[in-house]
């Protein structure tokens, strides 16, 4: 059976109030061309309309494209992503109201699709204790809009666990490489795997349709059954794109490289160096807590600066990953992020996050936005700004050793380093140690309830957790902890008995 249609027809498979699985991490196995169909559609005819959306990475250009083409009112009713990806259609929907919105961690979106594939009603977990997912905070309700409750506290053997719903869905919009006239699909030119396979086992298992965007379509004895990824029997539309360049990039800033599809290494692919700025700085202290060996994720931001950082040190040997499901080479930043060179392997995001989940990372290093007197940690709405926690909450709750990674003020700090001493030059305009945050994203509490060892590292200075809360344990030459800590924060914190200078080979250029 052929289940090669025109865009049009597959479209046409979408109805009314259904509930959309969409695969993506930024544009990697996004289906860009189809979800421009559906807008377009839903422009020219008010069809389909009262859509849910769940989506677990954020998908798009961080601009002008992915979801937000598709992102209209009555077009989509209820959204649950674990990023919003700057979509900022979307985010005027949810502040208006127009649109009920969740935002729930990334793993246990990816989770929902495997467990909807076995047909289990719940992911039970303990991820998001504790943050704004707990429904004792908001529940990951984004609005005001988002009445329903869709994740519940139990206590089994007198253990708290967040049971979250698992929804049916109708349809799943999903990208592959290549089909064959029965459906099957291969990946051999995406970066890596995302959501792909268990959103359409998930469809199919709800009674779903499947709608499957490829670049090629060849004839079922061309394909090797090892090379395929997505059977013919869990799809059922297969859409051809029509302009790859556009609606079928590996990621926004390219089209296709066979490197970042794993077909081969490539030696052209290297860790960059850092100018001598307070990044630089940050992650030279970041280094102190790593070891050789160790298998490390690196969040955005500041913390990507500790791979250069390793590499100056002589520290080579860590295996680094992503959350989209890559394990080892060099993950890849800016508008390629979520993709890697030379990469030993790739998994589907569920299983990365099983990884994370069962603590099979030796550190990670985070950023962090916010932070109040507790050590709770802000880093996915502030105000009408809408992020999302993305795999933040899943990673900070699973690995046993932590750093954060951030600068003790932002929004104009320069600094410099001379004499031996570190100088403010100009402090940032925005503080990041407030008396309050606008929502959870990282509890202290629960992070104590784990066992975690945590520190924060800023350029002047080094926080620890302990069990009362957050101690001063290390300060920059120069800095005046009066003055240009405490008096940059909204409140203090204890200071160790053992107080030590930062290392001034971390100041060196």
């Amino acid at each position: 059976m052929n289940k090669s249609m025109k865009l049009d027809e597959a479209i046409n498979l979408i109805k009314d109030g259904d509930t959309v699985a969409l695969s993506g991490f930024m544009l990697a196995t996004a289906a860009r061309e189809i979800m421009v169909g559906i807008g377009k559609r839903f422009k020219n005819t008010g069809s389909p309309r009262g859509l849910t959306i769940y989506q677990g990475a954020g998908i798009g250009n961080n601009r002008d494209q992915g979801v937000c083409e598709m992102s209209y009112p009555g077009l989509i009713r209820r959204y649950v992503t674990a990023h919003f990806a700057n979509n900022q259609p979307m985010i005027k929907m949810a502040l208006n109201n127009e649109v009920e919105a969740y935002n729930f961690p990334q793993g246990v979106i990816s989770h929902l699709y495997r467990q909807a594939a076995g047909k289990k009603p719940f992911e039970i977990t303990r991820i998001g204790l504790n943050t704004y997912c707990d429904p004792r905070l908001k529940g990951g309700k984004v609005n005001e809009a988002a009445k329903e409750d869709l994740v519940e506290l139990i206590y089994i053997d007198d253990v708290e666990y967040l049971k979250y719903k698992v929804p049916k869905y109708d349809i799943g919009i999903i990208r592959g490489t290549t089909a064959d006239e029965h459906g099957n699909i291969t990946m051999e030119d995406e970066s890596s795997i995302i959501d792909s396979l268990d959103i359409a086992m998930a469809v199919k298992a709800s009674g779903g349709k499947v709608i499957v965007q490829v670049k090629n379509i060849v004839s079922s004895e061309s394909i090797n059954r090892k090379d395929v990824v997505i059977p013919g029997v869990f799809v059922d539309a297969v859409v051809i794109s029509e302009e790859p360049e556009i609606y079928h990039r590996q990621t926004p800033g390219t089209f296709y490289s066979p490197v970042i599809a794993g077909k081969y290494n490539s030696n052209e692919f290297s860790i960059s160096g850092m100018i001598f700025d307070e990044r630089k700085i940050i992650a030279r202290r970041a280094i102190e807590e790593l070891k050789s060996g160790s298998v490390v994720n690196l969040g955005i931001g500041i913390p990507e600066a500790v791979s250069s950082a390793a590499v100056e040190a002589g520290i080579s040997d860590i295996v680094l990953t992503v959350e989209s499901g890559l394990i080892g080479g060099i993950p890849l930043g800016g508008s390629n992020f979520g993709s890697a060179v030379n990469a030993w392997a790739a998994l589907p995001m569920a299983s990365q996050f099983d990884f994370y989940n069962s603590g099979g990372l030796d550190k990670s290093f985070l950023g962090f936005a916010q932070i109040d007197f507790n050590g709770n940690i802000n880093v996915s709405r502030f105000g009408d700004r809408i992020g999302g926690c993305g795999g933040f909450i899943d990673i900070t709750q699973s690995t046993k050793n932590i750093v954060f990674c951030g600068t003790m003020t932002s929004n104009g700090l320069k600094t410099k380093f001379e004499n031996g001493k570190l100088v403010i030059l100009s402090e940032g305009k925005t503080k990041k140690f407030k008396n309050s945050i606008d929502e959870i994203t990282f509890s202290a509490h629960q992070s104590r309830i784990n066992g975690q060892n945590i520190i924060l590292v800023t350029e002047r200075c080094v926080f620890k957790y302990d069990e009362e809360g957050l101690i001063l344990i290390e300060v920059a030459p120069g800095i005046d902890i009066e003055s240009e800590i405490f008096g940059v924060m909204d409140f203090r914190t204890r200071v160790s008995e053992n107080l030590k200078l930062m290392d001034k080979r971390i100041f060196d250029k």
